[in-house]
This record gives C-alpha cells, structure tokens and sequence, in this order.
C-alpha cells in the first residue's frame, strides 16, 4: 500500500471529504492523487499539527497502526478540534465513540486479567 493509499484509507477513516483533508493541510486539490513517493515535510508537519491521533510512521512505512493510543497525544484534546465543518479535524464524533469503545472493551480486559491473578495468588 502506497502512501497515498494510506492517506486516502485515514481520509475514509476520519469521515471528512479529500478537498477538506487537502484543505486542512494547505494542499492544492488534487495533491493526495498526486503523491507517488513521498509527501513534502512542510505537508508533514501540517498533518502532524492537523491530525495528531494519526500515527505518522504508519502514513510514511505502513509500519504500526493507523491511529496513536490516546495515551501517545500529549496535547489537550480541544486543540484538535476545528469548528469549521468542511475542515473538521481527525477527531470526530464517530472516532470517538470507536475510541471510547475500545477504552472500555480494554478496562473489561484488565478486570478479568486482574480476576485471574487473584484466583493464582489464592
């Protein structure tokens, strides 16, 4: 997979359309179909300022997963989030619930490998 097929899977992923993407980070129309290698480091970091729940060696290699854990972000929330719709950022309502899912699907796996470790130590 190619990085501009990554960039248009986190696209989907984020729900937005590829003119607000292209938009978002100073692209002109056009310019995700026109990546064939690489994209510049100015866009880089603009995707990187722009979409901080987005794993950038996973956009460059393919290596890892698409999006960072919560725990990864270090910046608040409410940074990431723009009020203008057609350039909404990489945290949407819909994203959110599937992290909130995931969050507790998880803490339901940590209370039964913590129940498990009380029935060893008993």
């Amino acid at each position: 997979m190619s990085i501009n097929d990554r960039t248009k899977l986190f696209v989907k992923s984020q729900e937005i359309t590829m003119k607000a993407f292209e938009q978002s980070i100073n692209a002109s129309n056009g310019y995700i179909n026109n990546i064939t290698r690489s994209i510049s480091l100015e866009k880089i970091d603009l995707i990187v300022e722009k979409y901080p729940l987005l794993n950038i060696e996973w956009l460059l290699t393919g290596k890892g997963q698409m999006l960072k854990s919560l725990m990864d972000v270090h910046e608040p929330e409410s940074q990431y989030i723009k009020e203008d719709a057609t350039t909404r950022a990489s945290i949407t309502a819909k994203a959110l619930v599937k992290i909130d899912a995931s969050v507790t699907h998880l803490l339901h796996e940590v209370s039964e490998i913590k129940e498990q470790l009380i029935k060893k130590k008993k």
